[in-house]
């Protein structure tokens, strides 16, 4: 009876994360894509597919409308993930950081809090990397934080 219950539970999980992907990425089509490449990545990394699944979809959804939309979502969220599973990280980790850049991702800017503590926390040298990404040294990107 709890093999059953568990297995309907996971049908449900996946039924509402497929069609929360397909809102997020715009179409079944696309949300089909997205599910091979997240299966794939959640074999080579050995990470929970539903886990992974999930992520990606609150990623796909904050993203939509952006410059990161599509494929840019999709190479942020394979780098940060295999990042933070090649230093170690555990999947409340990989969590974790995905969550900070959902946020940035929503409100349209990046607060120092999620910057440092939530995903600095999480991946070993995202200010520097941040900092990297945006073509601006650390102190220059303290300053951009400091001004909002």
């Amino acid at each position: 009876v709890e093999l059953g219950q568990k297995a309907v539970e996971t049908a449900l999980r996946f039924k509402r994360f497929e069609q929360g992907l397909a809102v997020a990425t715009g179409s079944a089509g696309a949300a089909t894509r997205e599910i091979g490449f997240l299966r794939d990545m959640a074999d080579r990394l050995g990470l929970r597919f539903i886990t992974l699944a999930e992520n990606f979809t609150g990623l796909a959804a904050a993203a939509r409308g952006t410059a990161l939309e599509g494929q840019k979502t999709r190479d942020v969220f394979e780098a940060v993930t295999k990042a933070i599973v090649a230093t170690g990280g555990s999947t409340e980790q990989v969590n974790g950081a995905l969550l900070a850049i959902q946020q940035m991702m929503s409100k349209g800017n990046v607060q120092a809090e999620e910057l440092r503590g939530q995903l600095g926390e999480r991946l070993p040298g995202a200010f520097q990397i941040a900092a990297r990404a945006m073509g601006v040294t650390t102190a220059e990107l303290n300053k951009m934080l400091e001004a909002g």
